[in-house]
């Protein structure tokens, strides 16, 4: 019994030891060696505990652990500072393609409204150019005497459409006055009649 007893009040006494409360001074102390020295050996630790009297009470042990508890603290600190620093960077490239995808969104938004528009022009061209070959089909069976008409007879598909409306722009712009100038359509730009000054 009297051994058991021994061992558990060595026990408690190793216990107790563990568990260090450190002064302002005694941290103001290691803090100096720590930024000369993070990892200091054994004979530096001892050397520390000669040359400083305020840490003469603290084993070698537990300033051993200590070091080891800062460069922790330290490793915790650089990192939340790296990681708060992605951070930020990620929070700007959000910010950056959440802008990106709204002016996406209008512009598809756009593209959708202007192809819609385009396609009811064609369909209401194919129907006035489906009346006006109705139209001529009577007038040339009124007309016998001049079979041959002045124009030949066009596709009326939104495909022959857009065919005659090439020929007709390029056939002006032979002809129109002033000083012809290239353009190039970019991705996203409106088809339009470039303005010719007279």
């Amino acid at each position: 019994m009297a051994v058991m007893a021994n061992n558990k009040d060595a026990k408690n006494s190793m216990d107790t030891s563990k568990y260090v409360r450190y002064t302002s001074e005694q941290v103001e102390a290691l803090e100096r060696v720590y930024s000369e020295c993070p990892k200091p050996s054994s004979l530096r630790r001892q050397q520390l505990i000669r040359e400083c009297p305020i840490l003469s009470n603290i084993e070698p042990k537990q300033i051993k652990v200590w070091f080891q508890n800062r460069r922790c603290r330290e490793k915790q600190r650089k990192e939340a500072s790296r990681l708060q620093t992605v951070n930020r960077k990620l929070t700007a490239m959000n910010k950056l393609l959440m802008e990106e995808n709204d002016r996406l969104q209008k512009q598809v938004s756009q593209l959708v409204y202007e192809n819609g528009y385009m396609r009811q022009q064609l369909q209401n061209a194919s129907v006035a150019a489906t009346d006006t070959s109705c139209e001529s089909v009577v007038t040339s069976g009124q007309h016998q005497h001049n079979p041959t008409p002045q124009h030949p007879p066009r596709d009326a598909s939104p495909a022959g459409l857009l065919s005659i409306a090439e020929e007709t722009l390029a056939e002006f712009l032979s002809k129109a006055k002033g000083a012809a100038v290239d353009w190039v359509q970019m991705p996203g730009m409106k088809v339009c009649v470039p303005k010719i000054l007279f």
